[in-house]
Order: structure tokens, then C-alpha cells, then sequence
């Protein structure tokens, strides 16, 4: 079965200097699994750590989601986040449920929702592991799509698309995909990283990201 480790970590403009940079780089590494997440089940099993830097400060997960919370109630609703009121508690149960979901579950491979990673069965205990453009912020990686001709592809007839294989992961191999984004909006700019570790196993343990990896797949751009 496949075990996957993804790492998001997002930064604004203001954090774009070696010292950030140098802050950001002891989160890409891989990870511990929890001791209390269930190591069984069908399907992918996927841990995710969401980061977010703001300026001398990086947050996880469970920070981002009670910050972002709060920022959002009080714009929209107009008064102070509590925590006591109704539509309150009901934002703070979806984070809690998806903090614990993210923490590791299984998932079906439709159900992933890794940007740009596409996994594909092709025999028993043998997964090819594609990237592709997945037209989200810059710079466009422009290049070859291997189901440019494929019939009820993804990226069926999309010319000049980087959609390629990144890896084959026979049992017992490993690879690191790592790709990054700059991104705008009306709000201003700013960047995306992304480590996604993938481990073919016949057994999870709470170690399993913790390895020397077979193969390594690199689209970090310069994002300037």
C-alpha cells in the first residue's frame, strides 16, 4: 500500500529573505506519524502538515485554522470571536475533525486532494506517480503530457503541459516530490511549497516517512 507525507508551507512577501527561507527549511522533513492515529485500513493512508509563516513566526495546523477563524468571523459577522455561540462551536468542530483527519486517514485515490500529483495502479504493489501543471499560480511549467492522446485523460489534448511520470514505486521503494508556486490575488502576493513523501509498504508503522528515499522528483522554480 502507499503511504503519503504532505507538506504545505505558505509565506508572504515580506518573508521572502535567507533568514526565512533558512526557518522554513527545517519543516520540509519527514515526520513521525502520531502514536494514537489508527494504522490500519483500505486505501492511501495520508498524513498532512499544513504551515503557515508569519514573519519570526511559523504555525501549524490547529494555529492557522483558530487564527484564520477568527479573522473571518469578525470581518463577516461584525462582532468578537468567543468560542460560546452556536455558529462558533460548529466552526471549531469542522477544524477539530479535520485536524484529527489530517493527523492520518485513508483515503481513496479520487480523494486525496494533493494539488498537482496524480497516482496511478499499474499492477499489483506498483504505483506510477505522475506530476502535473495543475494551472495554479506561477511560473507555467510548459513541456511535455504524456496523455496528451489518452481518451477520458485529465489532461487529455492539452498541448504544451507539463504532465509527466515523476517515478514507478515498486514495494519497498520511496520518492519525494518537491514543487512551489507564487500566487497572487487582490490581496497581495504570496508563495507555496510543497514536500510530498511517498513510501510503497506492505506494513505502516509510525517511522515510515522516516527513510532515505529512493527516488526524488524536484519542480522548485525560482519564484523571484
Amino acid at each position: 500500500m502507499l503511504a503519503i507525507l504532505y507538506i504545505k508551507m505558505q509565506w508572504a512577501k515580506e518573508n521572502r529573505t535567507p533568514a526565512g527561507s533558512r526557518q522554513r527549511q527545517q519543516y520540509y522533513k519527514p515526520v513521525m506519524i502520531e502514536p494514537d492515529v489508527a494504522l490500519s485500513g483500505e486505501g492511501i493512508f495520508v498524513k498532512k502538515c499544513n504551515y503557515l509563516q508569519q514573519g519570526e513566526e511559523i504555525l501549524y495546523d490547529v494555529e492557522i485554522c483558530e487564527t484564520l477563524e477568527k479573522q473571518l468571523y469578525e470581518e463577516n459577522i461584525g462582532t468578537a470571536f468567543t468560542g460560546r455561540k452556536e455558529h462558533e462551536q460548529k466552526m471549531a468542530q469542522y477544524r477539530n475533525n479535520r485536524i484529527r483527519r489530517d493527523k492520518g486517514a485513508f483515503l481513496s485515490a479520487d480523494k486525496l486532494a494533493i494539488p498537482c500529483i496524480e497516482i496511478v495502479e499499474e499492477a499489483e504493489q506498483c504505483y506510477r506517480i505522475k506530476w502535473f501543471d495543475g494551472d495554479r499560480g506561477l511560473p507555467r511549467r510548459r513541456g511535455g503530457n504524456e496523455d496528451l492522446y489518452v481518451k477520458g485523460a485529465k489532461l487529455s489534448g492539452r498541448v504544451n503541459t507539463l504532465n509527466e511520470t515523476a517515478f514507478i514505486l515498486k514495494e519497498g521503494e520511496s520518492g519525494v516530490l518537491k514543487y512551489n508556486y507564487r500566487l497572487t490575488s487582490y490581496d497581495g502576493q504570496w508563495y507555496e511549497c510543497y514536500y510530498v513523501y511517498v513510501v510503497n509498504t506492505r506494513k505502516l508503522s509510525v517511522d515510515i516517512f522516516i527513510r532515505d528515499y529512493t527516488y526524488t522528483y524536484n519542480q522548485l522554480a525560482d519564484l523571484f
